[in-house]
């Protein structure tokens, strides 16, 4: 009944289920909000003030840049130090990447007080603030990372376009795996600009280089997941030896956290408010142990070498990058001010919509272009369908989909 596939070409088309048809609606509305919000202003969409400037938009931003790092993660990897057993992933992680980026974007543009002046970011010249330096990364990188799909792109649909994309791509790799560096610190820098408001846990010239840290950690273990879920769903066979490969790679960086994180809280003088049984304190407990403890354990035990332990281990690493942005961006910014924060429902399905819109462009990028190339895969130019029969077409219907 809510099985429809549209069909746009001979190689492209697109299968509408009842969950895609529920994502759409979502993205319906969240365009709705989003044109609301546009019209009468921060104001009447939020719950911001003055004591809250920055809140759940600005977590969603630094979540999403930070899962997007998966991109230039595996980039390095695979083309800086060349290491061929992640290849079969770095397409996926471009496009997850790509998508987190776009999310972002969007985010910020709607989370501007005067977004119709928005164009000043670019021209404004103020290269020694962070703010800038997060919007220009941002912006370089989708750019970047659009003339990287193009060669995605055409190895597919137009010959052409792959060779000429394929000249240049060394450049653009290398672009995209300097870039994000300056923006994933920059998002630390912005919180040392508050010293009087930001709880000493959180509060370190250490603070640009854990954003940096825990973005490429969560990244990989960000690729980690989505594998198992995409092979799951489009009945795929998963390499469980180079998951567990890349998580160690993870692992690897989350220990490095581990002991800089250690080491910063001792010089400070830091352990006290950490075990005061403060909220932050207690908050920040939860952080090292779910995010760090727990993922570093799974993955350098013989545990790892089994696929659920891997998509735990990865979960546990995506969740701590998720409490570590919710514990500096609110629960170590709520001791300053006795004015609480809590986000309008209007921000909150304002992000859903967006996320909607943007997981229904990735599905239909996943399904037609070739971003999976991997050791199972009967030919290069491969790209994500379902089983037969999960959809119910005809025998020629279904004939012209596996073209």
């Amino acid at each position: 009944m809510f099985d429809y596939t549209l069909k746009i070409n001979k190689k492209a088309s697109f299968r509408f289920t009842l969950t895609r048809w529920i994502l759409l609606l979502l993205a319906a509305f969240g365009i709705f909000i989003l044109i609301y919000r546009l019209i009468n202003g921060l104001g009447a969409t939020t719950n911001l003030s003055d004591e809250w400037p920055w809140g759940f938009w600005i977590y969603m931003d630094l979540i999403l840049s930070a899962l997007g790092a998966c991109g230039f993660a595996v980039a390095i990897l695979t083309h800086i130090f060349h290491l061929e057993k992640y290849k079969p992933l770095a397409r996926r992680a471009l496009l997850m990447s790509f998508f987190c980026y776009v999310l972002v974007f969007l985010i910020l543009f709607i989370e501007i007080g005067r977004w119709d002046n928005f164009y000043w970011f670019f021209i404004s010249g103020a290269f020694t603030s962070p703010l800038y330096e997060v919007a220009i990364c941002i912006t370089l990188y989708i750019i970047v990372q659009v003339f990287e799909l193009l060669e995605v792109w055409g190895d597919r649909y137009k010959s052409w376009v792959k060779h000429i994309a394929r000249f240049f791509l060394p450049f653009f790799v290398l672009l995209a795996c300097i870039i994000p560096f300056g923006q994933e610190a920059a998002y630390g820098a912005l919180y040392l600009a508050m010293p009087a408001k930001l709880n000493t846990i959180w509060y370190s010239q250490f603070l640009p280089w854990a954003c940096l840290i825990t973005s490429f950690s969560g990244g990989l273990c960000f690729v980690a997941a989505e594998y198992y879920a995409h092979n799951r769903h489009y009945k795929k066979t998963s390499d469980d030896a180079m998951i567990k490969s890349l998580l160690r790679v993870a692992g690897a960086f989350i220990l490095i956290y581990i002991v800089l994180k250690f080491v910063d809280l001792s010089v400070r003088g830091a352990w006290a408010e950490v075990f005061s049984g403060s909220a932050s304190g207690n908050m920040f407990l939860v952080e090292f142990i779910v995010g760090s403890i727990v993922p570093a354990v799974l993955i350098f035990s013989p545990m790892i070498k089994k696929s659920m332990y891997q998509l735990i281990a990865a979960g546990c690493g995506i969740l701590g990058v998720l409490i570590n942005r919710f514990d500096f961006v609110f629960v170590g910014m709520a001791g300053y001010t006795d004015v609480s924060y809590f986000p309008k429902w209007t921000e909150i399905w304002l992000v859903i919509g967006l996320t909607a819109l943007v997981a229904l462009i990735y599905l239909f990028a996943i399904e037609n272009l070739p971003v999976n190339q991997g050791k199972h895969d009967e030919k290069p130019d491969i790209v994500s369908r379902p089983p037969a029969g999960i959809i119910r077409l005809s025998k020629n219907e279904q004939n012209s989909v596996s073209e």
